[in-house]
């Protein structure tokens, strides 16, 4: 997704895959580019457990809630993210206001 594409984009707030946006499948690799703006909305989790995630724009899910799982993460631009959005059917990330990363 590129060249500043307008996204709105939520995931489902029940059954199996609640919360859950993207889902890549686990042997994937490579690059998962997403480009936004600021009128853009990605909600839920974005999981490429295998590949690189550049998330790239000014853009959040709503209420900031996106979560991202990869194995490495680009940012760039003014993307913002939430630790509590119980509201859109995904569990809170037990962490402080912190960016954490694990090996």
């Amino acid at each position: 997704m590129n060249s500043s594409a307008v996204l709105n984009i939520s995931a489902q707030t029940t059954g199996t895959y609640a919360g859950v946006v993207f889902f890549g499948d686990r042997n994937l690799t490579g690059t998962i580019k997403i480009n936004g703006n600021s009128s853009s909305h990605l909600t839920g989790a974005l999981y490429f457990k295998g590949a690189t995630l550049q998330y790239l724009g000014n853009f959040s899910g709503l209420n900031n809630c996106t979560y991202v799982v990869a194995d490495k993460v680009d940012w760039s631009g003014n993307s913002t993210f939430n630790v509590d959005c119980t509201a859109y059917g995904m569990l809170p990330i037990p962490a402080a206001y912190a960016v954490k990363l694990a090996e």
